[in-house]
C-alpha cells in the first residue's frame, strides 16, 4: 500500500514539474509594444466565417499585457463598431467594450498565441461568444 500511495504522489508531481518544462521550451518573441489585425467570426462546418474585424494596440508586461482597439461586426443587415480595450494573461482576458453611442459591456475570454498569431474566443453579458483570429504586427 505505502508503495502504490508513493507512486501516485510521484506521478502527481512529475505531471506539473513536465508541464512546466514544456511550456517555457517555446516562448513567443514579441516586441514589448505593437499592432494588431484580425478577423471576428465562428465556425461552422469546420469553415471560418467572418462577422467583424478587430485591429488596435497592445503593451505587454511580466506575463501578460494590456490591449487597446477598434472593432466592428456586420450582422443580419446591420453594423455596429466602437472601441475595446483590457488585460490578458494567458491563457485568458479580461475587459470592456464600448459600443459607438455610449454604451459598455464586459468581456472575458481565451487567448492563445502562437508565432506572430493569436486566437481566442470572447464572451459577453448579450450577443453570441463568438471567435477571434489575427496576426501581430
Amino acid at each position: 500500500m505505502k508503495k502504490i500511495t508513493l507512486l501516485v504522489c510521484l506521478m502527481l508531481a512529475i505531471i506539473p514539474a513536465a508541464t512546466a518544462v514544456t511550456a517555457t521550451r517555446t516562448p513567443t518573441q514579441l516586441d514589448p509594444t505593437g499592432t494588431y489585425d484580425g478577423t471576428i467570426g465562428y465556425r461552422r462546418g469546420g469553415n471560418w466565417t467572418a462577422v467583424g474585424t478587430i485591429n488596435g494596440t497592445y503593451e505587454l508586461r511580466n506575463r501578460g499585457g494590456r490591449f487597446t482597439g477598434d472593432w466592428t461586426i456586420h450582422l443580419q443587415n446591420t453594423t455596429a463598431n466602437g472601441t475595446m480595450r483590457g488585460i490578458f494573461h494567458k491563457p485568458f482576458f479580461i475587459g470592456r467594450v464600448a459600443v459607438e453611442g455610449g454604451r459598455h459591456t464586459p468581456i472575458v475570454g481565451f487567448l492563445v498565441s502562437r508565432n506572430n498569431t493569436f486566437g481566442g474566443r470572447f464572451m459577453a453579458p448579450v450577443g453570441p461568444a463568438l471567435y477571434f483570429k489575427g496576426t501581430f504586427t
